[in-house]
């Protein structure tokens, strides 16, 4: 508008009147209503004497629009733009409260395949849904987790509704299954078949062994033991072990001197660090019964768990068993530093008074906790057969038991029955009597068998009290 009026003055007055009038009536033409054109045009178009009036009332009306409109050549494609963004900002607050609303009604389903059934009930409290859960028997699942669903993964579906899904039990547990041969397996291909047959109940233990190398098989063991290995089902427990090898441990403890020291501490402190002890027992004139003589490692070395040591125990003073044959008979018989009982047996090679044996052989230490009584023997010589005539035949079994069976010589005895004046049963003769015979002997004793013969009177000791005769039989 500064322009404009720079421009104005009487020179170029009619140029720019021309120019505005055009100027001006393009703007009425778009903006100004037709009544306004109307009245714009009407004065110049008459042609009379007042057109000047008009004239200059048209230039001021020319110049009062020029002042007050100015035209925006985009407005109508503002117009349009505004409009366009008006009716997309209708759309998509629509379709928010759309996307709003169907968030809140419906939820996706996730992948609960191979996950545990805890897993899917804690989804399902969270968005509002039922679980409907049946369950079956599975080799590809763990037991408590889930197996399918009826509704796939990433799939849709409406709060309040119900989710279908299927766990696992794990194995079936009444299967048989044929178990391998452990032996020819090692530990790690004996884990993979157990996993592979999910044989749950089986389990593989692994044990320290001295004599089996680590990995190798060492038993295999069921714990119903009335149950056959071709007969294993799933449920059975059972259990295969294979070594670890030999367990080495760190020597890291210290030996205490124990010399002098009671049995009881030495077996206290071998448990406690578990010490493979070894206990020998000895005689000893300076340490008292039942403490250390010595033991196999020094005071102050280490030792590991499991490692060997052995002590020598005292078990008092101790008395030396002496050569009975440098002794004769009385003098075993006198000796009193032990119990000794002397007994004497026939014998064809050992002179008599000659040591047959000793019981406990000499040179033996004996301590108070041994049994010191020893059994002497010494010799009778060659046995001598004596003359039983006039014994009673029923006197002779104890007769040659005690004369000669109870001491090493086998003598015995038949009888013959004879005629003889003596009374019935009375020996009255012997095949040999009174002289030497072998070890292993038998005589031939004669009795007689006379029953008619008067039985010869008892005879009465005459200090023999009246009393101990017995009683007199009156009818006889």
């Amino acid at each position: 508008m500064s322009d404009f009026l720079s421009r104005f003055n009487k020179d170029n007055y009619e140029e720019l009147n021309e120019h505005g009038k055009n100027d001006h009536e393009q703007i009425q033409e778009k903006d100004m209503p037709e009544s306004q054109d109307k009245k714009v045009e009407s004065p110049q178009a008459s042609g009379t004497k007042d057109s000047a009036e008009p004239i200059e009332e048209n230039r001021s009306r020319r110049q009062d629009s020029e002042e007050e409109y100015e035209i925006d050549p985009t407005y109508q494609a503002k117009k349009r733009k505004r409009l366009i963004y008006i009716i997309a900002g209708s759309v998509l607050a629509v379709i928010g409260l759309f996307i709003i609303w169907y968030l809140a009604v419906y939820t996706e389903v996730e992948d609960f395949t191979d996950r545990p059934v805890s897993d899917a009930r804690a989804w399902a409290s969270e968005h509002d849904i039922e679980i409907v859960l049946s369950e079956d028997y599975s080799m590809d699942y763990d037991a408590n987790h889930i197996i399918n669903q009826n509704v796939e993964p990433g799939k849709k579906i409406r709060k309040g509704k119900q989710l279908e899904l299927v766990s696992s039990l794990g194995a079936d547990p009444e299967e048989q299954i044929e178990l391998p041969d452990f032996s020819e397996m090692n530990d790690n291909e004996a884990q993979a078949w157990i996993d592979e047959n999910r044989a749950d109940n089986l389990k593989l233990v692994r044990v320290y062994h001295d004599d089996i190398e680590e990995g190798e098989f060492v038993e295999f063991t069921l714990r119903d033991s009335s149950i056959d290995e071709s007969e294993y089902r799933r449920k059975d427990s059972a259990t295969v072990s294979y070594s670890k090898g030999e367990e080495v441990f760190e020597k890291d403890i210290t030996v205490p001197d124990f010399v002098g020291g009671a049995r009881s501490e030495v077996e206290q402190w071998a448990e406690t660090n578990e010490i493979d002890l070894t206990i020998k027992e000895s005689d000893s004139n300076t340490i008292e019964v039942d403490h250390v003589i010595s033991q196999s490692v020094e005071p102050n070395e280490k030792v590991a768990k499991r490692d060997k040591m052995k002590i020598v125990v005292s078990v008092g003073k101790a008395f030396t068993v002496p050569n009975f044959n440098e002794l004769n008979m009385e003098e075993a018989m006198e000796f009193s530093q032990i119990p000794v009982i002397i007994k004497q047996r026939y014998h064809s090679k050992v002179r008599y008074g000659g040591l047959i044996s000793q019981s406990v052989e000499a040179g033996t230490k004996l301590t108070d906790q041994d049994d010191q009584s020893i059994t002497v023997t010494y010799s009778l010589g060659q046995p001598y057969l004596r003359d039983y005539r006039g014994m009673l035949e029923g006197d002779l079994p104890q007769a040659f038991y005690d004369d000669y069976q109870s001491k090493g010589a086998d003598i015995k005895y038949v009888v013959k029955y004879v005629d003889a004046p003596e009374v019935k049963g009375t020996v009255v003769g012997m095949s040999k009597f009174n002289e030497f015979v072998s070890m292993s002997y038998t005589v031939e004793i004669r009795v007689s068998k006379n029953a008619l013969a008067e039985p010869s009177p008892p005879s009465f000791d005459d200090e023999t009290p009246i009393d101990e005769v017995g009683p007199v039989d009156e009818e006889k």
